[in-house]
Order: structure tokens, then C-alpha cells, then sequence
């Protein structure tokens, strides 16, 4: 995956997070969800639906009570979806570049444990808990929901196609292949 960061999609917020960003005078084009370690440095996810938006100088916490209101639109997804189309591109970066961060900070994620929470993050968005690197990646889908209007076709197409790349790497019974490409692909794209 190549992201090309001239078409990275416009943000447009929606008004229960442009609230808390104005609130503490977070920079609107520049979020992203802040990693919470534990005493052990293990990933920590007290609620889900408490999203901790960071700016990289100021952090808020965002009360999100389901990714389901966050859709926005009818738009439908492309059929290429599974292509990672250049629109989308920007959606696919965010997504796994905050999976790398979760790698950092507790080892890198099998491609089975990814496919697993991107699937059920698609078929049932709101669904129970598989742990807390799915409670880390549902507050990111939150934020790019929350920053973006996407539809539930393309929310669902998004992570379709994250599903089938995890499975593309994945090899039985256990692989990390996914996350040994997305170091490699995301460090020759990210911005200089």
C-alpha cells in the first residue's frame, strides 16, 4: 500500500468531538487516538468509549457511545474496495499506522488475532470486547468516523478489505506477516 498523502480525505468533525478539540484548542487536522500503557507498559483501554484524542501536544478525552451513530451518508463503497483505492487510501494509513503503535508498545499481533477484530469491527461494530488491541482499534475507528463522513457501506468496505489483508499474510497457525509488510509499506510512504 502505497498512501499518497496529497489525496488524504478532508476532515470535517463531527460536532460532538469538534467540541471537545475547540474546548482545548486541539489541532482539528492533526488527531489521533493516544496509546495508554500501564504500569507494565501493556496496552490499557479503561472504556472504549472513552477515546483519548491527542493532538501530540494536548490530549481530551471524547465520550463515543457507538460507531453506528457516527456513520455518516449513503454513500456506497467502491467495488475495489479490497484494492485500497487512492480516496481511501488516507483511511487504510491512519487505521494501521495506529496498529504499528499498538505493535510497538506489546509486540507485534498475528495476522489470525487482526483478522479476527477487523472482521467482527465490520460485521458487528458495537459487538462484545475480543481485548484490548480491539478496544484500541474500535476508539480508531471511532476517531476516523469521528473526523470523516463515511458511510456504512464504506466503514464496512474499509475493514473488508483490512479483513483480506491480514488474511492475504496471513499463514496458519500462527504468522505476522501483516505487520512485518505494514513496517515496511507505511515507513517508505510516511511524510517526510
Amino acid at each position: 500500500m502505497t498512501a499518497s498523502f496529497q489525496e488524504w480525505p478532508l476532515v470535517d468533525v463531527v460536532p460532538s468531538l469538534r467540541d471537545v478539540v475547540a474546548s482545548e484548542g486541539l489541532d482539528s487536522e492533526n488527531l489521533s487516538v493516544a496509546l495508554e500503557t500501564n504500569d507494565l507498559g501493556h496496552l490499557r483501554v479503561v472504556d472504549r468509549h472513552t477515546v483519548p484524542v491527542s493532538d501530540g501536544k494536548k490530549l481530551v478525552l471524547w465520550p463515543v457511545a457507538s460507531l453506528r451513530e457516527l456513520w455518516r451518508g449513503n454513500r456506497p463503497a467502491p467495488a475495489d474496495m479490497d484494492h485500497y483505492p487512492a480516496e481511501y487510501c488516507g483511511y487504510f494509513y491512519f487505521i494501521e499506522n495506529h496498529l504499528i503503535t499498538v505493535c510497538d508498545a506489546q509486540g507485534d499481533r498475528t495476522d489470525q488475532e487482526l483478522e479476527e477484530v477487523y472482521s467482527t469491527l465490520r460485521r458487528r461494530p458495537d459487538g462484545r470486547s475480543l481485548g484490548t488491541t480491539h478496544d484500541f482499534l474500535w476508539q480508531v475507528a471511532a476517531l476516523v468516523l469521528g473526523m470523516h463522513p463515511l458511510s456504512q457501506s464504506e466503514f464496512e468496505g474499509i475493514f473488508s478489505a483490512l479483513t483480506a489483508s491480514t488474511r492475504k499474510w496471513g499463514q496458519k497457525p500462527v504468522s505476522r506477516n501483516y505487520v512485518a509488510y505494514l513496517r515496511t509499506a507505511l515507513s517508505d510512504s510516511s511524510p517526510a
